[in-house]
Protein backbone atom coordinates (compact mmCIF):
# COMPACT_ATOMS: atom_id res chain seq x y z
CA UNK A 1 0.00 0.00 0.00
CA UNK A 2 1.59 3.26 -1.29
CA UNK A 3 1.98 6.17 1.17
CA UNK A 4 -1.67 8.08 0.68
CA UNK A 5 -0.32 11.35 -0.43
CA UNK A 6 1.40 9.91 -3.22
CA UNK A 7 -1.70 8.32 -4.45
CA UNK A 8 -4.05 10.49 -7.97
CA UNK A 9 -6.92 9.55 -5.13
CA UNK A 10 -5.36 11.83 -2.84
CA UNK A 11 -3.93 14.47 -5.29
CA UNK A 12 -7.35 14.46 -7.11
CA UNK A 13 -9.61 15.49 -3.46
CA UNK A 14 -6.55 17.81 -2.78
CA UNK A 15 -6.13 19.51 -6.27
CA UNK A 16 -9.57 19.24 -7.50
CA UNK A 17 -11.80 20.13 -4.52
CA UNK A 18 -9.99 21.30 -1.76
CA UNK A 19 -8.12 24.08 -3.65
CA UNK A 20 -10.50 24.43 -6.43
CA UNK A 21 -8.47 23.73 -9.79
CA UNK A 22 -10.89 23.13 -12.59
CA UNK A 23 -7.91 22.56 -14.75
CA UNK A 24 -6.60 19.44 -13.10
CA UNK A 25 -9.32 18.37 -14.30
CA UNK A 26 -7.61 18.36 -17.37
CA UNK A 27 -4.49 17.07 -15.89
CA UNK A 28 -5.61 13.88 -14.14
CA UNK A 29 -8.89 12.58 -15.79
CA UNK A 30 -8.60 10.99 -19.44
CA UNK A 31 -10.06 12.20 -22.01
CA UNK A 32 -12.33 9.47 -22.58
CA UNK A 33 -12.92 8.58 -18.61
CA UNK A 34 -15.97 7.16 -18.13
CA UNK A 35 -17.45 7.74 -13.90
CA UNK A 36 -20.10 6.28 -12.59
CA UNK A 37 -22.06 7.17 -9.43
CA UNK A 38 -22.51 11.20 -9.68
CA UNK A 39 -25.44 12.29 -11.32
CA UNK A 40 -24.73 14.78 -13.57
CA UNK A 41 -22.09 13.55 -14.79
CA UNK A 42 -23.32 12.73 -18.42
CA UNK A 43 -20.63 12.74 -20.96
CA UNK A 44 -17.36 11.33 -20.56
CA UNK A 45 -14.22 12.93 -19.62
CA UNK A 46 -13.04 16.16 -18.32
CA UNK A 47 -15.93 18.21 -19.81
CA UNK A 48 -18.24 15.88 -18.79
CA UNK A 49 -17.41 15.67 -15.28
CA UNK A 50 -16.43 19.87 -15.50
CA UNK A 51 -20.29 20.38 -15.33
CA UNK A 52 -20.71 19.14 -11.98
CA UNK A 53 -17.76 20.19 -10.70
CA UNK A 54 -18.76 23.46 -11.81
CA UNK A 55 -22.21 23.02 -10.03
CA UNK A 56 -21.32 21.61 -7.01
CA UNK A 57 -18.47 24.28 -6.37
CA UNK A 58 -21.29 26.65 -6.95
CA UNK A 59 -23.56 25.18 -4.36
CA UNK A 60 -20.25 24.63 -1.94
CA UNK A 61 -17.93 26.78 -2.38
CA UNK A 62 -15.71 25.95 0.59
CA UNK A 63 -15.17 22.24 0.62
CA UNK A 64 -12.53 20.00 2.32
CA UNK A 65 -12.47 16.24 1.50
CA UNK A 66 -9.77 14.11 4.48
CA UNK A 67 -8.75 11.18 2.56
CA UNK A 68 -8.39 9.09 5.32
CA UNK A 69 -7.13 5.35 3.37
CA UNK A 70 -6.10 4.78 0.07
CA UNK A 71 -5.33 1.29 -1.00
CA UNK A 72 -3.81 0.31 -4.31
CA UNK A 73 -3.06 -2.73 -6.67
CA UNK A 74 -2.37 -2.44 -10.35
CA UNK A 75 -3.86 0.14 -12.37
CA UNK A 76 -6.73 0.63 -9.62
CA UNK A 77 -7.11 2.82 -6.69
CA UNK A 78 -10.02 2.69 -3.31
CA UNK A 79 -9.81 5.87 -1.55
CA UNK A 80 -12.10 6.49 1.78
CA UNK A 81 -13.20 10.16 2.21
CA UNK A 82 -14.91 12.35 4.92
CA UNK A 83 -16.12 15.05 2.56
CA UNK A 84 -16.47 18.90 5.20
CA UNK A 85 -18.18 21.43 3.40
CA UNK A 86 -20.16 24.65 3.52
CA UNK A 87 -22.55 25.96 1.12
CA UNK A 88 -23.60 29.12 -0.35
CA UNK A 89 -25.70 30.24 2.83
CA UNK A 90 -23.06 29.15 5.31
CA UNK A 91 -24.15 26.19 6.23
CA UNK A 92 -21.85 23.39 7.37
CA UNK A 93 -22.72 19.69 6.38
CA UNK A 94 -20.26 16.13 6.65
CA UNK A 95 -20.59 13.13 4.86
CA UNK A 96 -18.50 10.71 4.11
CA UNK A 97 -17.51 8.72 0.59
CA UNK A 98 -15.45 5.70 -1.46
CA UNK A 99 -13.95 6.23 -4.89
CA UNK A 100 -12.28 3.57 -6.82
CA UNK A 101 -10.10 4.86 -10.07
CA UNK A 102 -9.07 2.67 -12.86
CA UNK A 103 -5.33 4.73 -13.32
CA UNK A 104 -3.91 4.28 -16.86
CA UNK A 105 -1.08 6.15 -17.31
CA UNK A 106 -1.25 8.57 -14.70
CA UNK A 107 -5.14 9.41 -15.60
CA UNK A 108 -8.38 8.47 -14.25
CA UNK A 109 -9.77 6.43 -17.10
CA UNK A 110 -12.93 5.06 -15.17
CA UNK A 111 -13.98 5.91 -11.59
CA UNK A 112 -16.83 4.57 -9.48
CA UNK A 113 -18.36 6.70 -6.83
CA UNK A 114 -20.33 6.36 -3.62
CA UNK A 115 -21.00 9.47 -1.42
CA UNK A 116 -24.02 9.34 1.14
CA UNK A 117 -25.19 12.37 -0.51
CA UNK A 118 -27.98 11.05 1.90
CA UNK A 119 -27.12 12.50 4.93
CA UNK A 120 -25.72 15.68 3.02
CA UNK A 121 -29.11 16.59 2.29
CA UNK A 122 -29.88 15.46 5.15
CA UNK A 123 -28.03 17.84 6.79
CA UNK A 124 -29.31 21.19 4.60
CA UNK A 125 -32.80 20.37 6.10
CA UNK A 126 -34.19 18.15 3.34
CA UNK A 127 -37.02 15.72 4.47
CA UNK A 128 -37.27 12.59 2.85
CA UNK A 129 -41.21 11.37 2.49
CA UNK A 130 -42.31 8.25 0.86
CA UNK A 131 -44.20 8.75 -2.49
CA UNK A 132 -48.12 8.36 -2.39
CA UNK A 133 -49.55 5.11 -3.29
CA UNK A 134 -50.61 5.19 -6.86
CA UNK A 135 -54.57 4.23 -7.01
CA UNK A 136 -54.93 1.11 -9.56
Amino acid sequence: MPNKTSSLSYRWMKEVWDNGREDAIDEMMDANAIVHGIDGVNAPGPEGFKVFFKSFKQQFPDISIDVEDVISEADFETARCNVNAVDANGKKVNFSGITWLQVRNGKIVEAWNSFDFLSMYQQLGFKITAPEEIEA
